[in-house]
């Protein structure tokens, strides 16, 4: 991608499961850093296809571009009311499978005019004139080609058996199956990954299967549905349930949740059903959008094999066999279900008697669903999950009853929920988030079943966390971040299975109680905290998020004796300790600690610890980390010196923002660094980097102190350069750097310098 001030809009073309949106997203990851706002916009056609469509892709580059901690649920605000601060601002936005110019100029305007200098537009599409409209000096258009041969058995090899080399009595079996099949990545690994740890005589009915096919259509390849069909065949009937519900009603679900709707099957992380769908980073539910639709097709057209004959609602169909209504409907429409399990209704307002009418529904989604509640007998005795988001409920609605397992309200105006609650003994999961929910009632230890309490982005809820909780045996997960509680209860720590405690940006929390120690993730963050949690018995700990203060209120540090509450909950006066076998994630920002210590008679190998990310901290004595830390982040502390830096063999990446850091001493001997990020450090100089030759990514922004970059020119294995804002920019190194990496460098080039 080539540097240039001016706007440049990038169009990726190609059929599709080509591999457009995951080359989309490699370079997106790739080259993010280096503006200053990212926002990817995923499937657009489909989100255009829904009501409000083009508002909510809006208001999310909106949202992505400004960094807000939390979109504005509203429509209210236009995206031209924020073109003078976009276009100040360089930015990196990806639309993904894009099909109507409409819908890109909505987004992004017609002229790209709505940008600053250096913005860059990626658009993936199947249909090549999509920029056919766009000042052509601007515009650059990239095919995608089929896999060649080898690529593909390669792709194979990689998700049939989790390596690059092959197993020997499988190479010719997979040589055929590969020429056999379209050279599409996504047909590729669906195979392959259906294929994954079966036997050898599985493989072979596999490859007969495939030559039926082919004879019978008189291609030459078997294509993707064709490929799909096949894999859907040879599932079994729990499995092809699952794949339907996921493609046609819950793709993009927390996984966690979604559970709920097959009590016996077990969700194992990662991936599900083979290659048709996975579980992605953030535990949602994920299929491509080809799978979907082939799956929604297949349940449409009743070819699913199914033997209840499911099929989506069509007014004019009889409803006694029909198990899912995705779709909107008025109360006429509402008849006797017995087979109903999924039911959505937006904005549906529902009356008469239903008494025995859904009998197996168990998922229900109310969104709006309207004060006035008139139903008589709407008893849902298999109901597991409630959907009652962007609703405008209260305590009083007279629609609390029957629910059994799964209870989200979240995005209601609920502020109290009534001690009737404690009724509901099988309740798994209650989800509040976003909610004016203002107290627990105290009735909730009664909830023995319960495994999730969601409450984030609760604004309303304040004061302490009920005693009560300790009857929780059961949970889990108690999410409360982003709202006003001040204290949890001594209690908390006899919840023995407890393994995520989430208390992000809860800022009137001042101190917390002894903490069960099966935690595995706990995240804590407080301005008015007074004194650090005493962790030490926190063995299970593999994800750490800790801060006592506010980092935009950071102070020099202090050499004056810590208050004696304070030094109480450290392991002496001088040293936070860091010592959890487990851990693999670590973020810090103390301003209440002068040193931190690693405790490494306790940690052995530390091969699992991943990241150290200590902002804030008032230290000036780092000196023992760990020698197997592969990634070091450290920003908005006062933190002058880092003493053993060379100690860091294994380090891979180093990132230092916002810090009074003045030298990276030791630096140089780190030769397995491969991305060094510097940036807002007004005292920081560099000794001579020629020594990291596996270095790939170096950038430096807005670092005054740095005016020369000592051995720049032997970083032969650099592939992005971004160097900005500060002297350095200008340094006869620089050039240097370039003519000597010509063949190594990605393209990825950022200098603010004119003279380049």
């Amino acid at each position: 991608m080539e540097v240039s001030d001016e706007v440049r809009i990038i169009g990726i073309y190609g059929t599709d499961g080509i591999g457009k949106t995951t080359l989309a997203k490699a370079v997106y990851k790739r080259i993010s850093s280096c503006f200053d706002s990212c926002s990817f916009l995923a499937e657009v056609e489909e989100t255009t296809q829904n009501s409000h469509g083009i508002q909510f892709l809006q208001k999310k580059l909106i949202h992505d571009i400004l960094e807000r901690d939390r979109a504005d649920l509203s429509f209210d605000e236009r995206i031209e009311d924020f073109l003078d601060i976009f276009r100040e601002m360089k930015v990196l936005i990806v639309l993904d499978d894009v099909e109507k110019l409409s819908d890109l100029h909505a987004v992004v305007g017609n002229q790209l005019d709505w940008f600053g200098p250096g913005s860059r537009i990626i658009v993936t599409s199947k249909y090549s004139g999509i920029l056919e409209e766009f000042d052509s000096d601007k515009a650059r258009n990239y095919t995608v080609s089929e896999l060649d041969d080898g690529q593909a058995f390669e792709l194979f090899r990689k998700h049939a058996f989790r390596m690059q080399s092959s197993i020997p009595d499988y190479d010719e079996l997979s040589n055929r199956i590969v020429n056999a099949i379209e050279k599409l990545p996504l047909a590729v690994e669906v195979v392959s990954s259906f294929l994954r740890g079966k036997s050898i005589q599985e493989w072979i009915k596999m490859e007969k299967l495939m030559t039926a096919r082919l004879m019978s259509s008189q291609k030459t390849t078997v294509g993707l549905h064709e490929l799909l069909d096949i894999c859907y065949k040879e599932l079994d009937q729990q499995q092809k349930d699952i794949f339907l519900d996921i493609a046609c009603f819950i793709s993009g679900v927390d996984a966690r949740i979604a559970l709920y709707m097959w009590p016996s099957c077990y969700l194992s992380s990662g991936r599900i059903l083979m290659s048709l769908a996975k579980i992605g980073e953030n535990n949602e539910l994920q299929m491509h959008r080809l799978l979907r639709r082939r799956g929604k097709d297949m349940f449409e057209q009743g070819i699913s094999g199914d033997p209840i004959g499911r099929k989506f609602y069509i007014q004019e169909k009889g409803k006694e066999n029909v198990e899912a209504l995705p779709i909107n409907f008025t109360a006429q429409n509402l008849q006797m279900m017995p087979e109903l399990r999924f039911l959505k209704l937006d904005n549906v307002k529902v009356s008469g008697k239903f008494e025995g009418a859904f009998a197996s529904l168990r998922w229900l989604c109310w969104q709006r669903c309207p004060l006035d509640f008139s139903a008589e007998n709407f008893v849902l005795t298999e109901l597991v999950i409630l959907d009652l988001s962007w609703c405008q409920l209260t305590e009083d609605w007279g629609g609390w009853s029957d629910i059994k397992r799964s209870w989200d309200i979240s995005v209601t105006s609920i502020s109290e929920l009534r001690d009737s609650i404690g009724n509901l003994k099988s309740l798994k999961v209650l989800r509040m988030d976003s909610s004016f929910i203002r107290t627990f009632p105290g009735e909730i230890g009664n909830l023995t079943m319960l495994e999730e309490l969601h409450a984030s982005w609760c604004r309303s809820l304040k004061g302490a966390i009920p005693g009560d909780i300790d009857g929780l045996h059961r949970l889990r997960s108690l999410t409360l971040g982003h709202s006003s509680i001040s204290s949890l209860p001594l209690q908390i720590f006899t919840i023995s299975g407890l393994h995520t405690l989430d208390l992000i940006q809860c800022n009137e929390i001042e101190e917390l109680p002894k903490l069960p120690p099966s935690l595995i993730c706990l995240r804590v963050s407080s301005k008015r905290m007074k004194a650090i949690p005493r962790l030490e018995d926190l063995k299970e700990l593999e994800e750490l998020c800790l801060s006592d203060g506010d980092p935009k209120a950071r102070r020099a540090p202090s050499k004056l004796p810590m208050p004696e509450s304070n030094v109480k909950r450290m392991i002496d006066e001088q040293f936070f300790s860091i010592s959890f076998p487990k851990l693999r994630k670590l973020e810090l920002s103390l301003l209440q600690v002068i040193k931190l210590k690693f405790g490494l008679t306790d940690i052995p190998p530390l091969k699992r610890l991943k990241t150290l990310t200590p902002p804030g901290l008032s230290c000036s004595d780092v000196s023992e980390l760990p020698q197997k830390l592969l990634a070091f982040k450290l920003y908005h502390s006062a933190i002058e010196e880092i003493e053993g830096l060379e100690g860091l063999e294994a380090l891979k990446r180093l990132d230092i923002s916002n810090c009074k850091i003045q030298n990276l001493n030791g630096i140089d001997q780190i030769t397995s660094l491969r991305s060094l990020i510097l940036s807002e450090s007004d005292d920081l100089s560099l000794p001579d980097l020629s020594n990291l030759k596996s270095l790939k990514v170096l950038e430096i922004i807005r670092c005054k102190m740095i005016s020369q970059i000592e051995g720049l020119e032997k970083l032969t294995s650099l592939e992005k350069l971004n160097i900005s804002e500060c002297p350095a920019e200008k340094s006869v190194q620089v050039p240097g750097c370039i003519e000597a990496c010509n063949g190594s460098f990605s393209g990825y080039v950022m200098l603010d310098s004119p003279q380049f």
